[in-house]
């Protein structure tokens, strides 16, 4: 089982919810004692006074009491005095309390009780008493002003000028009543309810909205309303600071061989700090209300340079990790430009629009109704039962057709028709457009998709294309933003609340260069299952032809070509520089033989007459006809030969070796079999046998601990503090000394800042090291399989 951030956020929230509760047991314990203080205090100095007069005159120590009672009074009248320095009001009252009781107690004590001391003691405490609680009361109710929104007298409190801004600004809904529940810098949240024919529609409008933020003192596009069940209250949440203002990273995929059923989560953040998440297959019973969450295609919309892209990789590598789930790349427009870091992850890649549309076909017409008739066959899925909906464990892998630049492919019926019938066998589409005009998406392929992740847009209208109308009545702005914040948009996703999807979010940012995708794949692809052999037949030679050659350059490994010289110094090692070629006598020359095909042509010449006699029979008989086997044993010499002088000729430079494979592979394939003689020399880059596990320099990967400290030890020695470092300058010597990857020194990123080594810097990707003292490890349990 891998640990995911889940169940840690269920530990976070356990222990909030308990110090909550111990914050309000104390608060009022605090409230308690703040109230029976002076009261305390009347009673010790009435009460104590004559028992400690008893005391010090039975052992004779009534002036060094006294003395010592005087000192630690003045002590207490100069703590509350600077206390209380800015209150002149209190700064008297502490006056009075301390000084009169330790006043009574100290002459108590010296002079024994006096009956009218002690009547003025009582009198005038009580009355501080009283006095004091008055004090405590009044502040109290400030308190709570405050708490519930007030900005203070000066001011008046928000409810007083909610009535008055509407009267003036709002006549729409001048009735209606204003409840504060938050009232910070970064953020208003405030109920209202509604007055007799006001309904939350009068509160909508994209003039009302911007009035709304206006009186909160909001954002730009900060303003959120929500409407529960009824149509007398609404809720509003105004921002006053945008807190994804600024872009974080990627933390990588999360639940990698898992099943694809478990959400999706660590995608970015919504504007509340909560996580953003995908579910993406149909899960039975899912919502509190025990509906379904069904399996629904998926638009992305967004205007050029808006972030659609980077966030689409991390979906796609996040799919790609499951362990029963695939990736189909299409983009008939960029190709590997855009598919460069995330192709190795998908099991099936198409760059051709040609390729596209007929692989589109093929789903539709034989894919689809294989993998139905494979699912509503008991006796042919692994669950034994009719599935009328994908499921885990089914036997058939879950597909996610992601199409790039969809609007090159636009009017293909057969990719309507797959959003029309696919989702049901565990096929999800998922095309990505800057626009969704009806010339670049077909208008019943958009209407098939229930779910939308829209990014930032340029205008108003282009989001009313295809986002809820009820999200822009809530104040949705997708245009708030435009390209301006990479990664900005709104998760208009079914099985979401509408409260929830009028709340814009953020991706996380991977890495400029793509390695943080390219290194989860190349570290997690191995926890996947195989596609499916249903589906992988189903798509027909194209994919037979696109597994084969992967399967191939995969597998390749450089070739040594250099038959004459002399065996390799050692295994597993990459030789980097050439040995010097050997020097060898090349022989004669042999008379040219003339071809197969001149021996055909011309005659043999005679030999010369014999001295006697003539010879009368046919001067041809005697020559042999070339065969089949001769003329291809002569090709193939010559073959070799040319092969054999381009590998001399190329052999002094490292950039015509790929030309000398090609040469030679190309020769192998149409079974010549090549002897080529480079004249001795060896090759310029090999790959041997990997290492023994036995050999003393086989290095097991450490464990995290001991991994832990290495790092440290990196950043002291090969960093240093206060001085700034990216994390690809460390996986070098991790590697070396750990055995750790790229992604693992990744995600000791939240350890390091825990333990306040690192801190981010201005510079994305940055970071200062502060220090490197190793911190507890308790608050980051390790999974069972060791990953952090």
């Amino acid at each position: 089982m891998v640990l995911t951030n889940r169940s840690l956020r269920e530990e976070r929230k356990v222990e909030r919810k308990t110090r909550r509760q111990l914050g309000e047991v104390g608060g009022e314990l605090s409230a308690l004692w703040r109230v029976l203080a002076p009261w305390v205090l009347v009673v010790t100095a009435i009460g104590i006074a004559p028992a400690a007069w008893w005391l010090a005159r039975h052992y004779d120590v009534q002036a060094f009491t006294a003395f010592c009672i005087a000192v630690a009074g003045a002590v207490m009248l100069y703590v509350s005095l600077h206390l209380t320095r800015r209150r002149d009001l209190g700064r008297w009252h502490e006056l009075f309390n301390v000084t009169a009781s330790v006043g009574v107690i100290a002459y108590t004590v010296a002079y024994g009780p006096n009956k009218y001391v002690l009547i003025a003691a009582g009198v005038f405490g009580v009355a501080s008493a009283m006095i004091w609680n008055r004090r405590h009361t009044s502040s109290a109710m400030r308190e709570l002003e405050r708490a519930a929104g007030g900005f203070g007298a000066a001011a008046g409190n928000v409810p007083v000028r909610w009535q008055q801004f509407t009267a003036e600004h709002m006549p729409q809904v001048k009735d209606s009543q204003m409840t504060v529940f938050a009232n910070t810098p970064e953020v208003l949240h405030v109920g209202i309810e509604l007055g007799e024919g006001e309904v939350p529609e009068d509160l909508t409008e994209r003039g009302v909205l911007q009035k709304l933020t206006r009186f909160g003192g909001g954002i730009l596009g900060g303003t959120t309303v929500a409407v529960g069940d009824y149509l007398d209250k609404v809720g509003v949440t105004i921002l006053r600071v945008d807190p994804l203002k600024r872009p974080f990273p990627w933390g990588g995929p999360t639940a990698p061989g898992e099943s694809i059923v478990e959400p999706i989560e660590g995608l970015g953040k919504y504007r509340d700090g909560l996580d953003l998440s995908l579910l993406l297959p149909h899960v039975a019973a899912k919502t509190e209300d025990g509906e379904d969450k069904p399996h629904s295609h998926m638009t992305i919309v967004g205007m050029t340079r808006s972030g659609k892209g980077l966030a689409g990789e991390q979906i796609d590598v996040c799919v790609a990790t499951r362990k029963d789930a695939a990736i189909v790349l299409c983009d008939p427009v960029k190709a590997d430009q855009q598919l460069g870091a995330i192709g190795e992850g998908a099991a099936y890649v198409l760059t051709h629009p040609s390729a596209i549309r007929a692989f589109f076909h093929r789903l539709v017409n034989v894919t689809i109704p294989r993998r139905a008739a494979f699912l509503g066959d008991p006796r042919r899925n692994l669950l034994g039962k009719v599935c009328r909906e994908w499921e885990p464990g089914c036997g058939l892998t879950w597909l996610l057709v992601h199409v790039y630049e969809a609007a090159a492919l636009f009017n293909n019926p057969h990719m309507t028709q797959l959003s029309e019938r696919a989702a049901s066998v565990g096929i999800q589409l998922m095309p990505e457009v800057q626009i969704a005009k009806h010339d670049k998406i077909d208008t019943n392929l958009r209407s098939n998709a229930g779910d939308l992740l829209h990014f930032g847009v340029k205008d108003p209208d282009d989001a009313a294309l295809v986002m809820p109308p009820e999200l822009l009545d809530m104040g949705a702005t997708p245009w708030a933003w435009g390209n301006r914040q990479g990664g900005m948009c709104y998760a208009a996703l079914g099985h979401l609340p509408l409260n929830r999807q009028a709340i814009p979010a953020r991706f996380a940012r991977p890495a400029r260069d793509g390695s943080d995708i390219t290194g989860a794949i190349a570290e997690y692809m191995h926890l996947v299952d195989p596609l499916d052999p249903v589906t992988a037949e189903s798509w027909g030679e194209p994919y037979e032809r696109f597994a084969a050659a992967r399967a191939a350059e995969r597998d390749r490994a450089p070739r040594q070509y250099a038959f004459a010289g002399p065996a390799p110094l050692q295994g597993a090692v990459l030789l980097d520089d050439r040995l010097a070629p050997r020097v060898t006598i090349p022989a004669e020359p042999l008379p040219p033989k003339p071809s197969a095909a001149e021996r055909r042509s011309e005659p043999t010449p005679f030999d010369e007459e014999p001295e006697t006699g003539f010879d009368l029979g046919d001067p041809y008989d005697d020559e042999t006809e070339p065969g089949p086997e001769e003329e291809q044993a002569e090709r193939e010499q010559v073959a070799g030969a040319v092969v054999g002088d381009l590998a001399i000729t190329l052999s002094e430079s490292p950039e015509a070796q790929p030309v000398l494979d090609e040469a030679i592979a190309e020769l192998e394939r149409h079974g010549v079999e090549t002897e080529v003689d480079d004249g001795g020399m060896l090759p310029g880059r090999d790959m041997d046998f990997p290492e023994d596990p036995d050999e003393a320099h086989f290095r097991p990967i450490v464990h995290r601990d001991e991994a832990l400290d290495i790092l440290l030890d990196v950043l002291h020695a090969k960093i240093g503090e206060g001085n700034r470092f990216r994390w690809s300058d460390l996986y070098d010597e991790l590697e070396r000394r750990a055995r750790r990857g790229e992604s693992w020194v990744r995600k000791c990123r939240p350890i390091l800042m825990g333990w306040g080594c690192i801190q981010e810097t201005d510079t994305f990707g940055v970071f200062e090291v502060i220090h490197t003292r190793r911190g507890d490890l308790d608050d980051y349990p390790e999974s069972p399989d060791g990953e952090l």
